[in-house]
């Protein structure tokens, strides 16, 4: 049963990590094409911090929660993460959102 929680986690956070380079990449895009500063490299480390916590608990398998360091890396990632995203929208959007 520890086999399969530990690919489950590195599937499930593996996704995660494919479509945060996505958005990276389109951070990148727009940054480049409008001049204007969308602050892509942040989503890099939103990615390896998530990465970083996924890596964490697959090693404790049947837990998704407990671990402290895990758990830092995670709530440091998604914080990060979500501010960035917002600035990312309200700059996609023309700053209207």
């Amino acid at each position: 049963m520890t086999l399969i929680g530990t690919l489950l986690t590195y599937y499930t956070w593996g996704i995660a990590c494919i479509l945060l380079y996505f958005l990276f990449a389109i951070a990148q895009f727009f940054e480049r094409k409008s001049g204007r500063r969308s602050y892509y490299p942040t989503f890099l480390a939103a990615l390896v911090l998530l990465g970083m916590g996924a890596f964490r608990y697959a090693s404790l398998a049947p837990a998704i929660t407990g671990d402290i360091w895990g758990d830092i890396a995670r709530f440091a990632g998604g914080l990060i993460l979500g501010i960035f995203g917002l600035l990312l929208l309200k700059f996609m959007m023309g700053g209207r959102v």
